[in-house]
Parts: structure tokens; sequence; C-alpha cells
């Protein structure tokens, strides 16, 4: 069993007064990988980090994130599951989780990619999202135990 932690940025900018380049953002990952006879057993889960809204003075700030295996192209959604627990930072907003199997493959290493951003949700002046809208990144696991 592996659990790796991973860290990333991302330089953005939000047209709202007061915001400009605040929206910068960053993702934190926390990835556990288990090897089983079938292949690899993972589990993620994420945290976001940004002061878009504390720029604007108001308003809420909604983070997402997709996990797509490369192997076989599917693609999950991480959420937030009732009974599910985080330790996070005073700063740090809950994105979710989720947990997947990726089946062995003998010509390619197992990859997977994350997709994350935010929306800036402003109540009734509307919503916007930072430019560019989301982060994506390869995070290559362990390789596959041969049984």
């Amino acid at each position: 069993m592996s659990i790796k932690s991973f860290s990333y940025s991302q330089l953005a900018d939000l047209r709202i007064e007061g915001v400009g380049i605040h929206a910068s953002f960053s993702v934190n990952l926390i990835v556990r990988d288990n090897n089983i006879p079938s292949g690899k057993k993972l589990y993620l889960s994420a945290t976001g980090k940004t002061n878009a809204a504390k720029a604007a003075g108001s308003g809420k700030i909604i983070f997402w994130c997709n996990v797509r295996d490369t192997l076989t192209n599917k693609t999950y959604k991480l959420t937030r599951d009732r009974g599910e627990c985080f330790a996070v930072s005073i700063d740090d907003i809950i994105i979710g989780s989720v947990q997947f199997i990726i089946k062995e493959n003998i010509y390619s290493p197992p990859e997977i990619e994350i997709e994350a951003g935010y929306i800036y949700d402003g109540g009734y002046i509307g919503s916007a999202v930072p430019f560019p809208s989301s982060l994506k990144t390869i995070i290559t696991l362990t390789p596959f135990d041969r049984f």
C-alpha cells in the first residue's frame, strides 16, 4: 500500500472587482493505492484553497475535481458523502473523495489524470469562473504487482 500527497497550484485571473490575480488556487490530493490480484484499488481525496472570496468580500467558492483512469479512459468525480471525515487546515475547502479499481495492464504503467477548478458563486449577482478555469496534471502511480 502506498499513500502519497500531491499539491498543485494554478495562477488564475477572475474579472470581478477586487479579485483579479487573487483568483489563483491550489489543490491538495491524497492518493492511496493498494495492489490487488486484478490490478490496483485507488482512494483519492482532495481539498482546495483560494483567496478569491476574501478579495471579493462576499460569495462562496465551489471547488470540483475529476479523475480519469488513462488506461480505460473512465472519469470519476470527487464527491462528499455523508459520514466521511477529512483533516483540513483553516483555509482549506473540502472537494471530496472517490474510490475505484484500475484493472492491471501489462503494456502501460498505471496513471491517472486530475482536472480541478472552482466556480465563484456571488449569490444574486451571479457566478463566474477564473481564467484558466482549471488545472490538469497526470500522476504516475506505483507499478502493478505481478502476483
